[in-house]
């Protein structure tokens, strides 16, 4: 069969991340003896006519859609309708996170089928299947791990495949990228900017790739969505085998581990650490369980190359772990940052807000949290003047605890229709942004725009206390805003302590495609000085962010009023979730829409 599989956008900008659960469906059906073509609209970005063109020009049996995450929605059925008009006859198969909303796909979307899980083995069977004309539904429900419509009209689901075992895992051909002409865009140059941004020179002559050694997760966070249960760790030497290939072939000399869990297993890991130091490697730990690291492992890795460790903190609030299902105690968490620090190494604290449960009171918890591990952030960032910290607003996917628990308590709606206009809402936006933001929280939308501006406002008055060492009275700090004011729209050149002062600290311009950094604004960074956030200063910053949130002025108004019609009103926290959402939501649906919403 001729047999196209194609990537979708899932965020406004190209990931750097590999298409790696692509190229695993390309090496599998090529091993299987199909004719295979790899369309990588996510990294290329075609206009409609060269999309419309490619499909029109190559007429293929079967498109397999690639939707990572379920903000793909929209791109994936505009896909679908393409192919469709094209040749009805094309078999369209979608896999990744987007699956989850099955019945949606099928009925609106126009997919054949979907394929829930590792997809290795499930499209081989499918496509096996197809060409062996066994379509049926008896037919079909014998191939573990896809769905599809009935003769009656009805959403199948056959179950879940075991998951593809470890010795079976396959290194990414990353000759699919050459041929792609993407390579140069996921092998890079990088390095290691992002966690040491004062040092220009690292690694500059050398490349950065992404290397994935597991597949899986151990954890089962409320708001994450996963098929598969467990975790898998390649085989040591094809691990080995791979990276010394990228070393030679593409001179990689830094990598960033893309998995979710690199450390649980201690003996593998401390192996592979060092090969890592033998091949003379630099690398960053993306995605670490805090619990399952001490200080002589982290120095162990420091030793053998590593410059940064990336935890999923997501919140400094016992309550909000607990909903949040993170299984670690604040104190895990702090003792990691510590270990981290003690070991020289540098990290990014990942924050998720607005989760149900989320209050003033868990905020304020959090923001003790962080200013009780000021004392071990990174010294490559204490003279940067912003103070750096990731904060993002809990987003329901389909599949998950959080989108469950949305669907029950009327945040979004239970018709098909319904949640189809959610998921379009959703697509091609950024994780980062907060404009598709569902506000679980029983309290205003302003004051939950709020919590990432509060967070934000009080860690750098407490940076530039510590770390910054500002120490200019409320006079000087009002006189040198005046100033750049004056100095912008006046065209005067009046100097200030204020502004010599900032002058000193190091510019954010190195910016991000993964994290939300904070951008320099003096201004910003004068206010924040001059006013503490209280109660006093509270209506006046609600006010300014309400602005800053705002696309017109209706919208301004509307969350001004929405809060003050709020003020009135008694609101008692303790109705709030304390506990994990997995305990909360009670799937009522009994068709075969259940086993998808439930995740693994």
């Amino acid at each position: 069969m001729k047999i196209c599989i194609v990537t979708t956008p899932i965020r406004p900008i190209p990931t750097r991340f590999p298409p790696v659960g692509s190229m695993a469906i390309v090496q599998a059906l090529r091993n299987n003896g199909e004719d295979v073509h790899f369309y990588n609209i996510d990294y290329h970005r075609y206009k409609h006519e060269e999309i419309y063109e490619h499909f029109k020009r190559n007429k293929y049996d079967a498109v397999g859609i690639s939707a990572v995450v379920s903000t793909a929605y929209a791109y994936s059925k505009y896909l679908s309708k393409i192919i469709r008009e094209i040749n009805k006859k094309t078999i369209i198969f979608l896999g990744g996170g987007l699956a989850a909303s099955a019945e949606i796909l099928h009925k609106k979307a126009g997919v054949d089928y979907c394929v829930v899980g590792d997809g290795e083995i499930i499209v081989k069977n499918l496509i096996n299947s197809i060409k062996q004309k066994k379509t049926t539904d008896e037919e079909l429900s014998k191939i573990k791990g896809i769905t599809f419509i009935d003769k009656f009209n009805n959403l199948q689901f056959t179950g879940y495949e075991h998951p593809l075992p470890a010795p079976l895992l396959e290194s990414p051909d990353y000759k699919i990228l050459e041929d792609d002409k993407s390579i140069d865009h996921y092998i890079n140059y990088a390095g290691g900017k992002r966690f040491d941004p004062n040092n220009k020179e690292k690694k500059i002559n050398v490349r950065t790739a992404t290397v994935v050694v597991a597949k899986g997760c151990v954890a089962r966070c409320t708001f994450c969505h996963r098929f598969e249960k467990g975790y898998r760790v390649q085989p040591f030497q094809k691990v080995i085998d791979f990276i010394k290939m990228l070393k030679e072939k593409y001179n990689v000399g830094y990598l960033g581990i893309g998995d979710e869990n690199f450390g649980a297993y201690k003996k593998e890991t401390t192996e592979l650490v060092n090969e890592f130091g033998k091949l003379g490697l630099s690398w960053t730990a993306g995605g670490v369980r805090a619990h399952t690291v001490d200080l002589e492992m982290l120095k162990h890795w420091k030793k053998n190359g590593c410059e940064a460790v990336i935890f999923g903190i997501e919140s400094g609030s016992p309550r909000m772990l607990r909903v949040m299902e993170k299984k670690i105690t604040l104190e895990q968490n702090i003792k990691a940052l510590k270990n981290v620090y003690e070991a020289n190494l540098s990290t990014v604290v990942q924050l998720v807000v607005g989760m149900p449960g989320e209050s003033d009171t868990t905020i304020g918890e959090t923001i003790d949290f962080l200013k009780k591990t000021m004392k071990y952030y990174p010294d490559g960032l204490r003279k940067k003047i912003s103070y750096t910290v990731s904060v993002n607003y809990a987003q329901a996917l389909p599949g998950t605890p959080l989108y469950e628990y949305a669907r029950e308590h009327g945040y979004l709606g239970k018709s098909m229709e319904q949640e189809e206009q959610y998921l379009l809402d959703i697509s091609d936006k950024d994780a980062y942004d907060n404009d598709h933001f569902i506000n679980y929280t029983k309290q205003p939308l302003l004051k939950v725009f709020t919590w990432r501006h509060r967070i934000n406002w009080e860690m750098f008055r407490e940076h530039a206390k510590i770390n910054l060492k500002i120490n200019l009275s409320k006079t000087k700090i009002l006189f040198g805003m005046l100033a750049i004011i004056s100095n912008k729209y006046l065209k005067t050149n009046i100097k200030s302590e204020f502004e010599n002062k900032i002058n000193e600290f190091k510019d954010d311009s190195h910016g991000s495609d993964y994290y939300n950094y904070q951008k320099r604004a003096r201004l910003l960074d004068g206010l924040r000085l001059l006013l503490p956030w209280n109660n006093l200063t509270y209506p006046f910053l609600c006010i300014l962010i309400a602005y800053y949130e705002s696309d017109n002025i209706k919208w301004f108004f509307k969350l001004i009023i929405e809060h003050l019609i709020w003020n009135f009103k008694k609101f008692n926290s303790d109705n709030l979730p304390d506990i994990t959402l997995r305990k909360i939501v009670n799937i009522t649906d009994d068709d075969a829409t259940v086993e998808l919403r439930k995740g693994r």
